[in-house]
Order: structure tokens, then sequence, then C-alpha cells
């Protein structure tokens, strides 16, 4: 009953009311029509980081892995919207990533792929990413996220790829495991975010490879 007064429903309505129909309610599986009950009823709150999130984002970023490739700069775009389907239940966003080098704008690398946001609490809880890339890697990152953050990683075997995957670049062998993790910084003017991307190789231990600063582009 604590639980449910932190969420603002009402003590009376916790007390007149047997518990698997509190629990009912709560998870959305009833109907409630009564205005009385839903005057104390909780309703689920926006996923704050994905309020952040969701839009055009647009930067630039250093990207590395030594010593098989040197140091260069790009420019990102990343593009965030609700997937289909999306509902309180179904808890989905897709997005879209686009590298280009920042000086010769040739087109470094591309990816796709979805959010899958499972909360535990009012400001965190799990978080499920797919992502596809152009040279064919693909993707199960599974990890969590906060009111402002996010970090996943390939785990269980996550990573997978056709038999023509190429590789990330020369001499690195096969990609096999990924990270990635973003920090928001909501209170920049305009919103700002950092992204970065870890990368371990069948002959190279887990690394940085990808570091982007990103601003919120206005609608």
């Amino acid at each position: 009953l604590h639980y449910l007064g932190s969420l603002g429903c009402s003590e009376e309505i916790s007390n007149s009311l047997p518990l698997w129909a509190l629990a009912a309610m709560i998870s959305g599986d009833v109907i409630v029509d009564d205005p009385m009950l839903l005057q104390g009823l909780p309703r689920q709150r926006p996923l704050e980081i994905m309020e952040y999130l969701e839009g055009t984002w647009v930067g630039e970023g250093i990207g590395e892995y030594p010593p098989h490739l040197p140091r260069f700069p790009f420019v990102q775009e990343l593009f965030i919207e609700k997937a289909v389907p999306h509902s309180t239940k179904e808890l989905h966003w897709s997005f879209r990533s686009v590298c280009r080098h920042r000086e010769t704008k040739e087109g470094l690398s591309s990816e796709s792929g979805f959010l899958r946001f499972f909360p535990e609490a009012l400001d965190h809880g799990k978080l499920e990413m797919v992502c596809t890339a152009s040279n064919g890697l693909a993707e199960i990152n599974e990890g969590t996220y906060s009111q402002d953050s996010f970090d996943v990683w390939t785990r269980y075997n996550g990573l997978t790829r056709p038999a023509k995957a190429s590789q990330p670049f020369a001499g690195v062998g096969q990609v096999t495991e990924v990270r990635r993790s973003c920090q928001i910084w909501p209170s920049n003017v305009p919103m700002s975010l950092e992204y970065r991307v870890e990368m371990a190789t069948e002959r190279s231990a887990m690394q940085p490879h990808l570091v982007s600063r990103l601003r919120k582009k206005d609608i």
C-alpha cells in the first residue's frame, strides 16, 4: 500500500479494494470507468530518457582503433522515433545513424535498429538494443538505462553475421563483442549527449572505437 500511495493512489481506495484488483488495475488488465476510482489510480509516466532522446541529433566525433586504425574525425546524424507498434506496454523506439568523414564527407558507416525498454522503477530499468550495420554485423545488446543514460553490450553470444560479412577494417578479424553507452545533458542549450562505442575483435581486446558529441536539433 505504501507503493500505491507513492504513485498517487489514495489510502481510502487502496484499503477498499482487494490486492488482486489493485494489481490488475495497475498492470492495465482491467478497464476502470468509475470516476471516483479513476481519480486515485496512478498514471504511467512517460519514459523520461526517451523524452530527451526522441528526435534528431547531429554533431562530430573521433574514431580510432589502435594500432590497426589511426584517429579520424567524423560527423554523425542520429534519428530516433517511436517504433510501430508503440504503446504503454510496448515501449519501443527505432533509430538510424549515419557517419561520414568530416573532411572528405565520405560515407563511413550506417546503422539501424530498435530500443526496447522494460521499466523496473520510475527512473531506471532494463534495455535491449538490436542493431544492424551495412557491413552485415547484427548485434543483440542488453543492459540498463537511467533517466539520462544507458549502457548496453553484447552478451550471451549476441553477435551474428552472414557468410559474406566484411571485417570492420583490415587486420583485426571479425568483431567479437560490442558495448554502447550514452550520457545525456538535458539542461544544456541545445540539449547534448555523448555516445560511445567500444569493440573487441578476434585480434584485439575491448577498447574504445567511436566517441561522438551530438546536439539535439529543434523541430
